[in-house]
């Protein structure tokens, strides 16, 4: 079965966006030189855009530092860390949530795997990746259908996810939905997965 390796990217633009209405000034409290008013505000906003670079900063740190820990098996000390990205409320919240329910999936944590993948499709139903590390976790619980289940929601929002149809197929095996095995395997082909096209040829044709 495979596991997504996409999650490390990080993207950070959309939390600087919240600073921008700090530029406002109420003109209820203009008084005199418009000037001074105007340099208060400007004041205002930058301190709070150097608050706002420093939390962005500091989720940046505990995120990177959970992903390193992460990629060392080390998903006790990984975990902590992904509370400290979590409490910063990132703009990506739900690739921390899902995160975080892999590392407590590698440590056989499966029902808290779940609600993680459950907490970041939460924020965000579209996101697939929530779906797929949700998959695996029910999988490995041995929860066939909901695996499946949450496979077709990644192939609904992603048709193009060879990943999803090679572990579609891998799960349907355990159900001995041999001709669903076979067509999953297929669409794998056609996407390019050539493990997918090794046992189409070796099982299927």
């Amino acid at each position: 079965m495979k596991s997504l390796n996409t999650a490390i990217a990080l993207g950070i633009g959309a939390a600087t966006a919240s600073g921008l209405s700090l530029m406002k000034v109420n003109k209820d409290f203009v008084i005199g030189s418009t000037a001074v008013v105007m340099g208060a505000g400007l004041m205002i906003a930058l301190n709070e855009k150097n608050n706002l670079n420093i939390e962005v900063r500091d989720y940046e740190y505990f995120f990177n530092r959970a992903q390193d820990k992460f990629e060392l098996a080390n998903y006790e000390e990984a975990i902590l860390d992904y509370n400290k990205a979590l409490e910063l409320s990132p703009s990506e919240i739900s690739l921390v949530y899902s995160m975080r329910g892999n590392a407590k999936r590698n440590l056989n944590d499966f029902d808290g795997a779940i609600l993680d993948q459950n907490k970041a499709l939460n924020f965000d139903p579209l996101y697939a990746d929530g779906y797929f590390n949700r998959a695996i976790a029910k999988f490995k619980k041995g929860d066939f259908d909901g695996a499946i289940n949450d496979y077709s929601q990644v192939v609904n929002i992603n048709p193009k996810d060879s990943d999803a149809f090679f572990n579609r197929a891998h799960v349907k095996k355990e159900i001995d939905d041999i001709k669903g095995v076979c067509e999953d395997w297929k669409k794998a082909t056609d996407l390019g997965d050539n493990d997918a096209s090794k046992f189409l040829w070796e099982h299927c044709e």
